[in-house]
């Protein structure tokens, strides 16, 4: 397996769509020995069963990404390799990297945020005190931020 046989197999069979929230990556195919070899390369994604709409239709299989940064890794392999699909993919990489950004901060923030409310936790606050000395967010919100498990 390769990156040039990944992109011309993307290229001819794949599709690279945009749901609102972020980039996917999808290959349907037949034969799911080529997408389960496809993902054990890439070590991104999975391949998903396609239930079949009609009984004389062959089984079929989709290779699938979501993560956006597993998208954006696989764009940035086959960019060099891809003929058809190649201003598609050159076009989403900068917001692919943008929204990664953001998401990475996002992230930061809210680690920030947990570390601040466990704190204030430790010094015997109710998640009612912990919310108004955080700037008022909501107890609720509290509990679960310091609850929740990473």
């Amino acid at each position: 397996m390769t990156w040039e046989y990944i992109a011309g197999f993307f290229d001819g069979e794949g599709s690279l769509t945009h749901n609102g929230k972020g980039f996917r990556i999808t290959i349907p195919q037949t034969n799911e020995e080529v997408l389960d070899s496809i993902r054990n390369f890439t070590k991104a994604g999975f391949v998903m069963h396609i239930t079949k709409r009609k009984a004389h239709w062959k089984e079929s299989w989709t290779y699938y990404i979501a993560a956006q940064k597993d998208v954006y890794d696989f764009l940035m392999q086959i960019k060099k390799f891809v003929i058809v699909k190649k201003a598609n993919v050159l076009a989403v990489l900068p917001e692919l990297k943008y929204n990664i950004e953001q998401q990475r901060l996002r992230q930061d923030k809210s680690l920030q945020r947990r570390a601040q409310a466990v704190a204030l936790r430790e010094k015997d606050l109710s998640y009612w005190r912990i919310g108004l000395e955080m700037g008022g967010l909501d107890r609720g919100y509290i509990r679960r931020i310091i609850l929740r498990r990473y």
